[in-house]
């Protein structure tokens, strides 16, 4: 092969290499557009709309619009709980530098600490840096009048209006309407509809009815950049609906008497419709500001309530219970009547003490009573007659009436915290204690002593039933037409009069003597509960403050018409006739006097009360 031929022969193999090439990188090119277009139709066709939204939000964010809390008013529609404007100062976390350092100029100036303030931060740790954060609620116009002059020292804060919950008369319906907080964390898994931050009801009414008070949240879309930073102004995603109002069956009135009436005494009263259950006051001492709740309480604050030995927190009204002293004559005479033990005529000799199982029992009258049928017993309060009628009944029977009148049982009252109370019986020693029951146990409840227990709630049930000859009502601070829920108890219309008529008395010439107002006639029974031992005879005026018995007053008026029943505890207050039953006293006169109503025989001049 010549020079030429080997030439053309090479030129033919360097072209066929370079057409193979070509057509591979025209095949390369080819399938990788068909990937791009495969890939360009899986994003726009098949994930279009899953992937527009997702840019979508990351564009937009959320924040949220927070609904006005719904406010809740007294009988006669006066606010008792509203929701007012106020300023908050927040932190703004994103793209902010030297936080530490304004927060330590800022803490001397809203009176706080450092470590307090970082606090809040550092418990924001995992939420995105675009929410900004409530650094101090409530802010006064004299410390955002100090931070504005000094703006160059604070960058990262700024002001934002808001609504804070406002409790207009302070401590009077601290136990009754509650107080609200930030959502816990716990709350949060509870309630998905609940976000960090959200205001709840976490005692009283608030709680019980938060749903219909909080509303549901709303939200504003803002836009923001690549770095998630807000850019422009806020435009409306969702309007927040906004809570609904209460309207309490509580009179704002007789409320203010009766914590008034109390004072600096520690107890509690309950006053109700004995028709209809509503409690129309309710009070427990000592009491708290709900409004150092709403507002952000600092730890001192904190520590200075729940560190106080009178515990301002608890409602003795629902979540206290005691021993009911004479007051548990009550259901006693039921119980000795409708079993037939005893009948009205039936007498006993008191002549100051007896002995029962070789044990020698006290009357509270020195020298005694005398002779005694149930009528005197009860209207004098007469210990001895009902030690003899509870060793004649046993623990059985007395057991089983004091469950007519749902005693050791919650009452249904819409409060969180309600306790049941104890009514002792033989299987319950038997499960709490782990032993047996003696018949000296049985001499003791009789006179409402030893392991029974009620709260002035379940007292205020249980006279409601006496005043309305067996209607026991469900109490409820809430309007609703439910007045016989709780069903009517089987009990003779004439054992009812019996006990109406002794405990019309007692008031008249016994034991309440305190309380017999001439614009209403009034029945009730006083009671004296015994907390040591030693102070059984002895003068309570002979005795220091915190060693004497718990005093008791129960009752209703009028006799013949009940509109009001009510039960009043004063502990340490000694006698309930001298303690209680002067409590009682004013809020009935609060109460017939409104309106210009006077009751005399049943007769009523003017419009009812509510």
């Amino acid at each position: 092969m010549d020079y030429r031929e080997r030439w053309e022969l090479k030129d033919y193999l360097i072209g066929q290499t370079l057409g193979r090439r070509i057509r591979m990188f025209q095949v390369a090119m080819t399938l990788l557009l068909l990937g791009f277009l495969a890939n360009f139709w899986n994003l726009q066709g098949v994930h279009g709309e899953e992937y527009a939204h997702l840019a979508e939000n990351n564009r937009l964010r959320r924040i949220p619009a927070l609904p006005t809390r719904g406010p809740l008013f007294d009988q006669r529609e006066k606010p008792i709980a509203v929701t007012r404007p106020a300023l908050d100062l927040i932190l703004l976390r994103e793209g902010q530098t030297d936080v530490d350092a304004q927060l330590r100029r800022l803490a001397p100036i809203l009176g706080t600490t450092h470590e307090e303030l970082l606090q809040r931060v550092t418990r924001t740790r995992g939420r995105p840096a675009y929410e900004a954060l409530v650094l101090h609620e409530d802010v006064k116009l004299e410390e955002l009048g100090w931070i504005e002059a000094r703006r160059e020292l604070f960058p990262s804060l700024q002001v934002r209006e808001t609504a804070r919950r406002s409790y207009v008369h302070g401590d009077l319906f601290s136990h009754v309407i509650g107080y609200v907080g930030e959502v816990a964390r716990g709350e949060l898994k509870l309630h998905s509809e609940l976000r960090p931050g959200d205001v709840v009801g976490k005692t009283g009414l608030e709680r019980v009815y938060d749903e219909w008070l909080r509303g549901t949240r709303g939200w504003n879309l803002v836009t923001v950049n690549n770095l998630g930073r807000r850019q422009g102004s806020a435009w409306v995603g969702r309007e927040p609906e906004h809570g609904k109002g209460l309207v309490l069956t509580i009179d704002l009135r007789l409320q203010r008497v009766l914590r008034e009436a109390l004072g600096d005494e520690t107890g509690a009263g309950v006053f109700m419709n004995p028709q209809s259950g509503e409690v129309l006051a309710l009070v427990s001492t000592p009491a708290f500001d709900p409004n150092s709740f709403a507002d952000g309480m600092t730890r001192e604050a904190w520590e200075s309530i729940s560190g106080d030995p009178r515990r301002p927190l608890l409602d003795r009204a629902i979540a206290s219970y005691y021993a009911p002293g004479s007051v548990f004559k009550v259901v006693m005479a039921v119980a000795g009547l409708e079993t037939g033990t005893v009948s009205p005529k039936d007498v006993v000799h008191c002549d100051g003490s007896t002995t029962i199982y070789r044990r020698r029992r006290l009357c509270w009258k020195r020298g005694g009573h005398g002779t005694v049928d149930m009528h005197r017993a009860l209207a004098y309060s007469c210990n001895v007659y009902f030690y003899l009628l509870g060793k004649q009944l046993g623990i059985d029977a007395i057991e089983q009436y004091a469950a007519r009148f749902h005693l050791g049982r919650l009452t249904g009252i819409d409060l969180p915290g309600e306790v049941s109370g104890i009514l002792p019986s033989r299987a319950w020693k038997l499960k709490n204690r782990g032993e047996r029951w003696y018949p000296g146990d049985t001499i003791s409840v009789a006179i409402g002593q030893g392991l029974l227990a009620v709260t002035p709630v379940q007292m205020a049930t249980m006279i409601s039933a006496v005043a309305t000859a067996g209607r026991l009502p469900t109490p409820h601070l809430i309007g609703r037409d439910d007045s016989s829920a709780a069903g009517r108890l089987e009990i003779s219309e004439s054992t009812f009069e019996i006990i109406r008529s002794a405990l019309r008395e007692a008031v008249v010439s016994g034991t309440g003597r305190s309380v017999d107002l001439a614009m209403a006639q009034v029945s009730g029974k006083t009671g004296t509960a015994q907390v040591y031992r030693h102070s059984a005879g002895v003068d309570a005026n002979d005795l220091p403050k915190h060693e004497r018995d718990h005093g008791w007053f129960v009752g209703y008026a009028p006799a013949d018409d009940p509109q009001i029943a009510f039960a009043v505890v004063v502990e340490h207050g000694g006698h309930g006739g001298s303690s209680a039953a002067p409590v009682a006293r004013k809020v009935l006169e609060a109460f017939f006097e409104a309106d210009g109503r006077r009751v005399g025989n049943g007769e009523v001049d003017g419009p009812p009360a509510g």
